[in-house]
């Protein structure tokens, strides 16, 4: 088939450069995917298909990275922030969405009694951790190697400008390896506030990492036992694996919870629920932003939330999943291709064997986006209920010309 072109969309990168550091900034740089292979602009989106400022349709398996669980401009989500809307979004104070969305991400999320909320995965689990910090009145935080749990100082990838006094407080354990938690303890002992743990470990440019039976067990009972408090960050996956959050999937009892991401279907919000005991901490931490309080997005989690549960998304999600990994695996074999699919149905990510530094990855990647199939080759893929079967047969196609790009490569 044709491949794109993209001449629109890399005159306006130039132009955005005169303007912006770099262009674009972040994970949706051009530098983390094959450049002239994908656009660098988007102009709009509908369900699961995005198209960028050249016209090229793509089927979209990034979903915004995750926010639009139920695809891009859902009429019931958009409706509910459209009437919104028509009322006002930011006030001086709260709106009446306050208590409503509190009240029900706290009845619909296990074992936890309030809610704060902000706009971005960042603000959650900052705020977590300095709940914890208060609460404890420790300072060691511990997580996993790889993980990402946002861009804020303490937890930052990138050293650029950042001392790293900020991260002075901040240790790292190899996931599903319990004695190298056990470990930290001994070391820092008496003085670990938190251990923050993914539901599973997706890190950047690796497969992902299903917790280990009795992972999760162990960790409560080092918390337990050393007065600690176990964080679980689900900012990418709520709502993805269960209702009730993560947690409930993998049997694990956090004290705290973060969310975000598909929590409002691409309107900006964020969330961390704690239980009781932690209350009184969470009363003392400062957490304020001037668009915290904003209601559209309220509205529209509120609406997203009532359409997941009602409409069986979550089964819905993870059964296309289910069908696209399947389907890459019958393709690569075809092409005698080695791959690992990994990760939930929901969440998948796909690599190759003998691909160390993902070339392999980002040549598929590439041609698959030349050809209209959006995946990314450094960060783990999401679908949408509004995914169909027609995407996954095309998308799964199209992965059967890229996978032969890639065998006479190499």
């Amino acid at each position: 088939m044709d491949t794109y072109t993209f001449k629109k969309s890399y005159e306006m990168l130039d132009e955005a450069k005169k303007y912006i550091p770099n262009g674009i900034y972040g994970p949706r740089s051009p530098m983390f995917l094959t450049f002239g292979s994908y656009p660098c602009f988007l102009e709009r989106g509908k369900g699961s298909h995005i198209w960028d400022v050249d016209g090229n349709e793509y089927i979209d398996y990034m979903c915004s990275f995750g926010t639009n669980i139920l695809g891009i401009g859902h009429e019931g989500v958009e409706s509910a922030a459209k009437q919104q809307m028509e009322r006002g979004n930011c006030f001086t104070l709260p709106s009446n969405r306050w208590n409503e969305l509190a009240k029900r991400l706290v009845e619909l999320t296990s074992g936890v009694d309030w809610t704060v909320f902000g706009k971005n995965g960042s603000d959650a689990t900052s705020y977590a951790i300095a709940v914890a910090r208060h609460h404890t009145k420790k300072r060691v935080i511990l997580t996993a190697n790889g993980a990402y749990h946002g861009a804020h100082f303490w937890n930052s990838h990138n050293p650029a400008g950042i001392p790293p006094e900020y991260q002075a407080f901040v240790e790292h354990f190899d996931f599903n390896d319990l004695d190298g938690i056990k470990a930290k303890f001994e070391e820092f002992s008496g003085d670990i506030a938190a251990v923050m743990l993914t539901p599973y470990h997706h890190p950047a440019m690796a497969d992902q990492v299903m917790p280990n039976k009795g992972y999760f067990d162990g960790v409560r009972e080092l918390c337990d036992k050393n007065g600690s408090l176990f964080i679980m960050d689900d900012i990418r996956c709520n709502f993805r694996l269960h209702i009730n959050g993560s947690h409930v999937f993998f049997g694990v009892k956090p004290d705290i919870v973060t969310m975000g991401k598909a929590m409002a279907n691409g309107h900006p919000i964020s969330a961390a629920l704690g239980t009781d005991e932690l209350r009184e901490a969470a009363e003392g931490v400062y957490f304020s932003g001037t668009h915290y309080f904003s209601a559209v997005p309220m509205a529209a989690a509120l609406a997203t939330m009532d359409i997941i549960e009602e409409e069986g998304v979550i089964e819905e999600v993870a059964k296309l999943g289910a069908m696209l990994k399947k389907g890459l695996k019958t393709a690569a074999e075809k092409s005698g291709i080695s791959v690992n699919l990994t990760g939930h149905d929901a969440i998948p990510f796909m690599t190759f064997a003998d691909d160390p530094v993902f070339d392999k990855n980002r040549l598929f990647c590439g041609e698959a986006a030349k050809r209209g199939i959006f995946f990314h080759p450094h960060h783990n893929w999401f679908l949408s209920s509004a995914h169909t079967d027609a995407d996954i047969e095309k998308s799964i196609g199209v992965a059967g010309e890229a996978f032969e790009i890639v065998k006479k490569a190499n």
